[in-house]
């Protein structure tokens, strides 16, 4: 059965994209091999494709494309689809910056790996979301300091999150909960300016016995759901 995504609601095609593509990540590793250095990153997200429906996708078109309704990607000057682009019906018109807590790109730094549902997508996006924050690897508080440690998804993807530094903390109270939360409230209410600092990224894959990713091997037309 032919799938097609300009048929799907906006939860639906969320859903749908987020367990592709966490689903053909693993795979790619395990099939291709794991990326080691930023320019094998590039390659492996940008080479490989997913056919749905007829239509090809990098992990890049899927993420940036898709989800982030055509956003420029980090450390790129364009946007994924240009306008004469005919996949560029499947944008979402506005990103959910949740969706950051629920894609795995196959690093440690990344959120599990969880299942998504359309008719359940906004209490999984809320636990998700929750569940990632309450991690000091994630959100580390100092209130001492008057800083936040921060995963280094909240960096890249800081336009999806907010627009400027000084709101992060009001942005990011509403995914802490009990004493973590109450420390940040005391945080944004003492009216000082709060520093945000990232962590390094943690690239390292847990797939077992992998091999090193080697872009000359891809083929064409691996990886279709029709």
């Amino acid at each position: 059965q032919s799938v097609d995504m300009s048929k799907m609601d906006v939860n639906t095609r969320t859903a749908f994209i987020i367990n592709i593509y966490n689903l053909m990540i693993k795979y790619a590793q395990i099939k291709h091999g794991v990326p080691t250095n930023n320019l094998q990153r590039a390659k492996f997200f940008s080479n490989i494709r997913v056919n749905i429906g007829g239509e090809d996708y990098s992990f890049q078109e899927l993420e940036n494309g898709i989800l982030r309704a055509n956003a420029t990607p980090p450390y790129s000057l364009t946007k994924i689809f240009a306008q004469s682009d005919y996949r560029i019906r499947h944008v979402l018109e506005k990103v959910d910056c949740r969706i950051h807590f629920a894609l795995n790109c196959g690093a440690r730094s990344c959120p599990p790996v969880k299942k998504f549902s359309s008719a359940d997508l906004e209490e999984e996006l809320r636990i998700v979301a929750l569940a990632f924050c309450e991690q000091d690897d994630n959100v580390k508080l100092d209130e001492e300091r008057n800083e936040i440690l921060l995963n280094t998804i909240f960096k890249w993807y800081k336009p999806d999150f907010l627009s400027s530094d000084s709101e992060f903390p009001s942005t990011i109270v509403q995914f802490l909960r009990g004493e973590r939360k109450l420390i940040l409230k005391r945080m944004i209410s003492g009216g000082k300016k709060i520093k945000l600092k990232y962590n390094s990224y943690d690239w390292s894959s847990n797939v077992v016995e992998s091999k090193t990713f080697d872009a000359s091997a891809l083929k064409p037309d691996a990886y279709p759901f029709r």
